[in-house]
Protein backbone atom coordinates (compact mmCIF):
# COMPACT_ATOMS: atom_id res chain seq x y z
CA UNK A 1 0.00 0.00 0.00
CA UNK A 2 2.72 2.67 0.73
CA UNK A 3 4.43 1.27 -2.26
CA UNK A 4 1.48 2.49 -4.30
CA UNK A 5 0.70 5.87 -2.53
CA UNK A 6 4.64 6.52 -3.62
CA UNK A 7 3.88 5.34 -6.94
CA UNK A 8 1.11 8.08 -7.15
CA UNK A 9 3.35 10.96 -5.15
CA UNK A 10 5.70 9.93 -8.20
CA UNK A 11 3.55 10.02 -11.11
CA UNK A 12 2.08 13.49 -10.08
CA UNK A 13 5.35 14.98 -9.84
CA UNK A 14 5.83 13.64 -12.96
CA UNK A 15 3.07 15.34 -14.23
CA UNK A 16 3.69 18.59 -12.72
CA UNK A 17 6.76 19.05 -14.12
CA UNK A 18 5.84 18.12 -17.68
CA UNK A 19 3.57 20.45 -17.48
CA UNK A 20 5.94 23.12 -16.35
CA UNK A 21 8.39 22.64 -18.61
CA UNK A 22 5.67 22.25 -21.49
CA UNK A 23 4.93 25.81 -20.48
CA UNK A 24 7.86 27.39 -19.52
CA UNK A 25 8.33 29.61 -22.95
CA UNK A 26 11.11 31.98 -23.16
CA UNK A 27 9.84 35.80 -22.65
CA UNK A 28 9.17 37.66 -25.80
CA UNK A 29 12.37 39.80 -26.30
CA UNK A 30 12.10 41.23 -29.80
CA UNK A 31 11.33 44.10 -30.84
CA UNK A 32 9.99 45.88 -33.82
CA UNK A 33 9.65 49.63 -34.45
CA UNK A 34 8.85 52.43 -37.20
CA UNK A 35 6.50 55.16 -38.45
CA UNK A 36 3.89 55.39 -41.03
CA UNK A 37 5.02 58.61 -43.36
CA UNK A 38 3.15 61.15 -45.43
CA UNK A 39 3.72 59.04 -49.34
CA UNK A 40 3.89 62.83 -50.81
CA UNK A 41 5.71 64.92 -48.76
CA UNK A 42 7.55 62.62 -46.79
CA UNK A 43 6.81 64.35 -43.25
CA UNK A 44 5.37 63.05 -40.23
CA UNK A 45 1.37 62.24 -40.13
CA UNK A 46 -0.35 64.72 -38.12
CA UNK A 47 -2.59 62.39 -36.22
CA UNK A 48 -5.21 62.36 -32.99
CA UNK A 49 -2.79 63.56 -30.16
CA UNK A 50 -4.97 61.27 -27.61
CA UNK A 51 -4.14 58.07 -29.24
CA UNK A 52 -4.60 58.09 -32.53
CA UNK A 53 -6.54 54.94 -33.30
CA UNK A 54 -4.53 53.92 -36.21
CA UNK A 55 -3.05 50.28 -36.12
CA UNK A 56 -0.64 48.40 -37.71
CA UNK A 57 -1.01 44.88 -37.64
CA UNK A 58 1.65 41.89 -37.21
CA UNK A 59 -0.12 38.35 -38.52
CA UNK A 60 2.19 35.27 -37.60
CA UNK A 61 3.91 33.80 -41.22
CA UNK A 62 5.35 30.66 -40.30
CA UNK A 63 2.23 27.89 -41.85
CA UNK A 64 3.85 24.76 -40.96
CA UNK A 65 4.54 25.64 -37.20
CA UNK A 66 0.60 27.75 -36.85
CA UNK A 67 -1.10 26.83 -39.86
CA UNK A 68 -4.03 29.29 -38.58
CA UNK A 69 -2.01 32.30 -37.69
CA UNK A 70 -2.59 34.61 -34.82
CA UNK A 71 -2.24 38.18 -35.11
CA UNK A 72 -1.69 41.61 -32.83
CA UNK A 73 -2.39 45.17 -34.03
CA UNK A 74 0.61 47.84 -32.87
CA UNK A 75 -1.06 51.26 -31.77
CA UNK A 76 -0.12 54.24 -33.81
CA UNK A 77 0.65 57.23 -31.82
CA UNK A 78 -0.21 60.98 -32.95
CA UNK A 79 3.06 61.57 -34.85
CA UNK A 80 2.86 58.08 -37.01
CA UNK A 81 4.91 56.09 -35.15
CA UNK A 82 4.36 52.58 -33.42
CA UNK A 83 6.67 50.34 -31.49
CA UNK A 84 6.68 46.97 -29.54
CA UNK A 85 9.48 45.58 -27.34
CA UNK A 86 8.12 42.65 -26.68
CA UNK A 87 7.37 40.41 -29.23
CA UNK A 88 8.18 36.48 -29.71
CA UNK A 89 10.38 36.24 -31.92
CA UNK A 90 9.19 34.77 -35.33
CA UNK A 91 8.54 35.37 -38.73
CA UNK A 92 5.39 38.18 -39.68
CA UNK A 93 3.32 40.06 -41.86
CA UNK A 94 3.49 42.98 -41.13
CA UNK A 95 1.15 46.02 -43.01
CA UNK A 96 -0.98 48.94 -42.08
CA UNK A 97 -4.23 49.37 -41.55
CA UNK A 98 -6.02 51.72 -43.72
CA UNK A 99 -9.46 51.29 -42.59
CA UNK A 100 -8.25 52.86 -38.92
CA UNK A 101 -7.31 55.84 -39.82
CA UNK A 102 -7.46 58.98 -41.74
CA UNK A 103 -5.19 57.78 -45.05
CA UNK A 104 -4.62 55.43 -47.60
CA UNK A 105 -1.99 52.79 -47.76
CA UNK A 106 -1.63 51.98 -51.97
CA UNK A 107 1.45 49.35 -51.08
CA UNK A 108 -0.38 46.63 -51.57
CA UNK A 109 0.86 43.50 -50.00
CA UNK A 110 2.21 43.34 -46.34
CA UNK A 111 6.24 43.79 -45.40
CA UNK A 112 7.40 40.29 -44.13
CA UNK A 113 9.99 40.48 -41.61
CA UNK A 114 11.86 38.02 -39.31
CA UNK A 115 12.93 38.80 -36.56
CA UNK A 116 15.45 36.95 -33.81
CA UNK A 117 15.78 36.94 -29.83
CA UNK A 118 16.89 40.31 -28.95
CA UNK A 119 16.85 41.73 -32.27
CA UNK A 120 15.58 45.24 -33.09
CA UNK A 121 13.74 45.94 -37.09
CA UNK A 122 12.52 49.14 -37.96
CA UNK A 123 9.48 48.78 -40.68
CA UNK A 124 8.23 51.91 -42.16
CA UNK A 125 5.23 52.66 -44.59
CA UNK A 126 4.09 55.50 -46.89
CA UNK A 127 0.18 56.21 -46.48
CA UNK A 128 -1.76 59.14 -48.05
CA UNK A 129 -3.56 61.31 -45.84
CA UNK A 130 -7.27 62.26 -47.19
CA UNK A 131 -6.13 65.77 -46.36
CA UNK A 132 -3.14 68.30 -45.49
CA UNK A 133 -3.62 71.29 -43.36
CA UNK A 134 -0.86 74.06 -43.40
CA UNK A 135 0.34 75.02 -39.90
CA UNK A 136 -2.11 77.65 -38.89
CA UNK A 137 0.05 81.38 -39.10
CA UNK A 138 -1.47 83.91 -36.54
CA UNK A 139 -1.17 87.66 -37.58
CA UNK A 140 -2.82 91.06 -36.57
CA UNK A 141 -4.92 88.36 -34.71
CA UNK A 142 -5.76 86.62 -37.92
CA UNK A 143 -5.46 83.18 -38.01
CA UNK A 144 -5.19 81.68 -41.75
CA UNK A 145 -4.81 78.02 -42.71
CA UNK A 146 -5.09 76.46 -45.95
CA UNK A 147 -6.60 72.91 -46.54
CA UNK A 148 -5.32 70.02 -49.67
CA UNK A 149 -6.76 66.96 -50.77
CA UNK A 150 -4.63 64.04 -51.11
CA UNK A 151 -2.36 64.06 -54.59
CA UNK A 152 -1.39 61.11 -54.90
CA UNK A 153 -4.22 59.02 -54.57
CA UNK A 154 -6.58 58.03 -57.26
CA UNK A 155 -8.77 56.15 -55.43
CA UNK A 156 -9.37 59.08 -52.60
CA UNK A 157 -11.17 60.99 -54.93
CA UNK A 158 -14.34 59.20 -53.91
CA UNK A 159 -13.44 59.19 -49.82
CA UNK A 160 -12.40 62.97 -49.74
CA UNK A 161 -15.69 64.38 -49.06
CA UNK A 162 -15.37 67.12 -46.12
CA UNK A 163 -17.86 66.43 -43.55
CA UNK A 164 -16.34 68.86 -40.65
CA UNK A 165 -13.72 71.74 -40.17
CA UNK A 166 -12.81 73.02 -37.32
CA UNK A 167 -10.55 75.38 -35.66
CA UNK A 168 -9.42 74.16 -32.30
CA UNK A 169 -8.06 76.58 -29.60
CA UNK A 170 -7.23 75.42 -26.19
CA UNK A 171 -4.65 77.12 -23.43
CA UNK A 172 -2.76 73.52 -23.20
CA UNK A 173 -0.61 71.67 -25.77
CA UNK A 174 -3.19 68.92 -26.40
CA UNK A 175 -5.88 70.20 -28.79
CA UNK A 176 -8.07 67.25 -30.47
CA UNK A 177 -11.70 67.85 -31.55
CA UNK A 178 -12.23 65.79 -28.22
CA UNK A 179 -11.47 68.19 -25.74
CA UNK A 180 -14.43 69.98 -24.38
CA UNK A 181 -15.98 72.69 -26.52
CA UNK A 182 -15.12 74.42 -23.59
CA UNK A 183 -12.31 75.29 -21.75
CA UNK A 184 -12.13 73.73 -18.24
CA UNK A 185 -13.23 76.66 -15.54
CA UNK A 186 -14.81 79.14 -18.51
CA UNK A 187 -17.73 79.56 -20.83
CA UNK A 188 -15.53 80.60 -23.72
CA UNK A 189 -15.64 78.73 -26.31
CA UNK A 190 -12.60 76.84 -28.08
CA UNK A 191 -13.83 74.85 -30.97
CA UNK A 192 -14.98 76.94 -34.36
CA UNK A 193 -16.70 75.23 -37.05
CA UNK A 194 -16.20 76.15 -40.87
CA UNK A 195 -19.14 75.96 -43.27
CA UNK A 196 -16.74 73.65 -46.05
CA UNK A 197 -17.93 71.22 -48.85
CA UNK A 198 -15.67 69.43 -51.33
CA UNK A 199 -16.43 71.41 -53.98
CA UNK A 200 -13.58 74.31 -52.06
CA UNK A 201 -11.37 71.98 -51.25
CA UNK A 202 -9.95 71.92 -54.90
CA UNK A 203 -10.32 69.97 -57.73
CA UNK A 204 -11.06 65.98 -58.22
CA UNK A 205 -8.17 63.93 -58.55
CA UNK A 206 -6.25 64.15 -61.86
CA UNK A 207 -3.54 61.62 -62.59
CA UNK A 208 -1.34 63.87 -65.12
CA UNK A 209 2.59 63.09 -63.55
CA UNK A 210 3.30 66.13 -61.39
CA UNK A 211 0.25 67.57 -61.47
CA UNK A 212 -0.93 69.15 -58.32
CA UNK A 213 -4.86 67.70 -58.00
CA UNK A 214 -5.82 70.09 -55.22
CA UNK A 215 -5.72 73.98 -55.57
CA UNK A 216 -6.45 73.71 -52.01
CA UNK A 217 -8.76 76.45 -50.34
CA UNK A 218 -7.24 78.87 -47.84
CA UNK A 219 -9.21 79.93 -44.67
CA UNK A 220 -9.22 83.28 -42.06
CA UNK A 221 -10.47 83.32 -38.58
CA UNK A 222 -10.22 86.49 -36.53
CA UNK A 223 -8.99 85.90 -32.94
CA UNK A 224 -11.64 88.24 -31.48
CA UNK A 225 -14.13 86.26 -32.39
CA UNK A 226 -13.41 84.11 -29.65
CA UNK A 227 -13.81 86.51 -27.09
CA UNK A 228 -10.79 84.61 -25.10
CA UNK A 229 -8.78 87.19 -22.71
CA UNK A 230 -5.29 87.52 -23.93
CA UNK A 231 -2.47 84.90 -23.66
CA UNK A 232 -0.59 82.16 -24.62
CA UNK A 233 -3.17 79.82 -26.80
CA UNK A 234 -2.27 76.57 -28.69
CA UNK A 235 -4.11 76.05 -31.92
CA UNK A 236 -5.00 73.47 -34.57
CA UNK A 237 -6.82 72.64 -37.19
CA UNK A 238 -8.94 69.24 -38.03
CA UNK A 239 -10.90 67.78 -40.90
CA UNK A 240 -13.00 64.97 -41.20
CA UNK A 241 -13.30 63.22 -44.56
CA UNK A 242 -16.58 61.15 -45.38
CA UNK A 243 -14.40 57.96 -46.11
CA UNK A 244 -12.38 58.57 -43.24
CA UNK A 245 -14.16 56.31 -40.42
CA UNK A 246 -15.08 59.28 -38.22
CA UNK A 247 -11.11 60.12 -38.01
CA UNK A 248 -9.75 63.60 -38.36
CA UNK A 249 -6.59 64.95 -40.09
CA UNK A 250 -4.94 67.54 -38.49
CA UNK A 251 -2.45 70.46 -38.95
CA UNK A 252 0.64 70.81 -36.35
CA UNK A 253 -0.50 72.53 -33.23
CA UNK A 254 1.15 76.17 -33.22
CA UNK A 255 1.57 78.30 -30.11
CA UNK A 256 0.93 81.91 -30.25
CA UNK A 257 0.13 84.76 -27.96
CA UNK A 258 -2.35 87.41 -27.96
CA UNK A 259 -1.23 90.88 -26.31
Amino acid sequence: MKNLKYLFILSCMMFVFASCKKDNYDAPDASIHGALTDGDTGGPLELSQAGSNSNVRMIVNNPAKYPTPGNFDLAVKGDGTFSNSTVFPESYKVVPLAQSGPWQYLGGDSTRVTLASGQDVRVDFKVYPFFRITAPSVADSTVTFTVTKATATPASNGLTTANNLLLLINNSVIVNESVSSNRVGSYYQNQFQFTVTNAILGNPYTPAAGTDASTGKTFSFNFSKTHLPKGEYYLRVAVLGSGSNGKYNYSPVVKFTIR
